[in-house]
């Protein structure tokens, strides 16, 4: 399979919200249907479009079917206080069921490692649920653990 990744696009969105929380998509994985409203949704996508916001998203496509999107990479900057540049969070990973193992998943974060390059982020990084251990395999081929662990605030969204 060859696969094509591109900057997501204003044309792309249903296809983006079809996987981002549709039936077998991210949020689903994720069990937060009930956490994502459209609103969330809506102003997400928004986001990606404006050039004044750092959040963006790559898309994955088939280059035999390149009006398909099969995955995306959805990824945003911020300031940190270890570096001078930015860091670069890639917030969510996904790659339609009967594409992965493919290739795909890896492409999207080689790609995400472009796009750090580009906007010279001096930090790239990303976390994922301690049972995800399908996409461990991935990630333990394209980085390096952290060492650290993830907390948040009791009652606040995942």
């Amino acid at each position: 399979m060859s696969v094509i990744i591109r900057p997501i696009e204003a044309k792309d969105k249903q296809q983006w919200l079809n996987l981002w929380t549709g039936t077998g998509g991210y949020i689903e994985f994720y069990k937060s249907l009930d956490k994502i409203t459209p609103e969330i949704s809506e102003t997400t996508f928004a986001r990606f479009l404006d050039p004044n916001e750092p959040v963006y998203s790559l898309v994955a496509v088939d280059s035999n079917s390149p009006d398909r999107i099969i995955g995306f990479a959805n990824y945003l900057t911020h300031r940190n206080t270890w570096t001078i540049n930015d860091a670069l969070y890639l917030n969510d990973l996904f790659v339609c069921q009967d594409n992965r193992l493919h290739g795909v998943g890896r492409k999207l974060i080689e790609t995400v490692y472009d796009e750090a390059d580009r906007l010279k982020c001096e930090k790239c990084y990303w976390s994922t649920q301690f049972e995800n251990h399908r996409a461990q395999l991935l990630y333990t081929k394209v980085g390096v653990k952290s060492g650290f662990l993830l907390y948040r605030r009791p009652n606040s969204s995942d």
